[in-house]
């Protein structure tokens, strides 16, 4: 029986243990112990207790970085997680290397955790780096851009100061803890292996090699049926978040559709759910199973993140509402493919109902994402997990 430490750092929401959980599930089943090493708890003994699986508490650092621009890149971006600071990075890295030490795994696998994978460097373990295309960047140097369709988006002479300065911080730790230097931030992500968990359709960074992507994994045979209201002939999905700014007019456009829909926000308010629910609109309270939503629908709407996956691979296209800049590429991607639009909060409210309904009456966009479909036939979530279990085992196989 291997310890495969299953790692999540960066990232909000529970995409991320969604993820975990079948990875989990298969590698129990086949008689290893997989321990999740995760930055939110607060739902882990919910997701994760009925399936016996183990969960800790990640390092994280939590001091607020204020005053930076925003972020052009994941360099930039990883300022705001200790890598600006070097004495503090340290303490982190020394808190990651005593989590292994007191684990002991026999591999590491890595789904958007550049602090963690920082710590891993010369402890001769083997790592996996997954994720979907966002937590697992195109290796260049400076690191590619987040605004790649803006013309006017670089800097490169910001870009290069950010470059050497990351790299200068995270050197200083590791010398601390005599492990391999960096070249450049792209060195970060060396590991023996890689998988990118999502196809080069959706690459947030453009298409890739082919052997690089297994396929989404995603959570989808968790939760409650469906219950959708009646009267309607088509269905709509929407997972959205409660904080959402435009939550209340898009739950007020969704309920004028000819359509039944079914909405998952959860922890909104109950009055609100009250207010908001209609004859032919009703909220679940709790998580549903999605293999069965995705089957039943003729779209669905989102905020651009494992969703989008979920729903293109039967063939539904969406209406994504991004709420920030990974979730922003997503949405440019999809639109790329012609399954779907996306509203940003920089566009006038009235642009919500009018995507909505362009996505919902015209037949061409269920053309594009049943075409989607056909053309990813092959990578099911079924034999996308059976590719990065065979990862792991191969690395597994190369222990002394």
């Amino acid at each position: 029986m291997a310890t495969i430490a299953l790692i999540w750092e960066l990232g909000s929401d529970y995409g991320h243990i969604g993820r975990y959980l079948p990875i989990a599930q298969a590698l129990k089943a086949r008689g290893h112990r997989p321990v999740m090493i995760l930055r939110d708890i607060s739902r882990a003994d919910e997701m994760l207790g009925p399936y016996g699986l183990e969960y800790l508490q990640a390092p994280l650092w939590l001091p607020p970085v204020s005053g930076l621009p925003q972020a052009l890149n994941l360099t930039e971006s990883l300022f705001l997680f200790g890598f600006l600071q070097p004495a503090g990075l340290l303490s982190i890295l020394r808190a990651w290397r005593k989590l292994f030490e007191l684990l002991r795994p026999d591999l590491l696998v890595f789904d958007h955790a550049p602090t963690a994978l920082l710590a891993s460097r010369g402890l001769g373990l083997p790592r996996l780096i997954t994720g979907n295309s966002f937590a697992v960047p195109r290796r260049a140097t400076p690191m590619p851009l987040y605004q790649w369709w803006d013309p006017k988006a670089g800097a490169p002479a910001r870009e290069q100061d950010c470059e050497d300065k990351l790299v200068r911080n995270a050197n200083h730790a590791l010398d601390a803890l005599q492990a391999p230097r960096l070249a450049c931030v792209a060195d970060l992500y060396e590991a023996e292996a890689t998988l990118i968990t999502g196809v080069a359709e959706l690459d947030v960074y453009g298409p890739r090699a082919p052997e690089l992507y297994a396929g989404a994994i995603n959570s989808i045979d968790h939760g409650a049926e469906p219950r959708w209201p009646t009267g309607r002939e088509r269905r709509v999905f929407a997972y959205l978040k409660p904080h959402y700014a435009q939550l209340e007019p898009v739950v007020s456009a969704l309920s004028r559709l000819d359509a039944s829909v079914l909405v998952f926000a959860p922890g909104l308010a109950r009055a609100t759910v009250q207010r908001l629910q209609t004859a032919n609109l009703a909220f679940s309270s709790e998580p549903l199973r999605m293999r069965s939503v995705r089957e039943q629908v003729d779209m669905a709407v989102c905020h651009a993140g494992g969703t989008v996956d979920v729903m293109l691979a039967a063939g539904k296209p969406l209406f994504v509402l991004p709420l920030q800049m990974e979730q922003m590429m997503t949405s440019r991607r999809l639109e790329q493919t012609g399954c779907g639009l996306y509203y940003w909060h920089q566009q006038p409210p009235r642009e919500i109902e009018k995507g909505l309904r362009k996505v919902f009456g015209t037949p061409e966009f269920s053309a594009s994402a049943r075409a989607w479909q056909a053309r990813n036939a092959a990578l099911t979530q079924e034999a996308s997990l059976a590719r990065l279990l065979s990862s792991c085992e191969a690395l597994l196989a190369m222990r002394p």
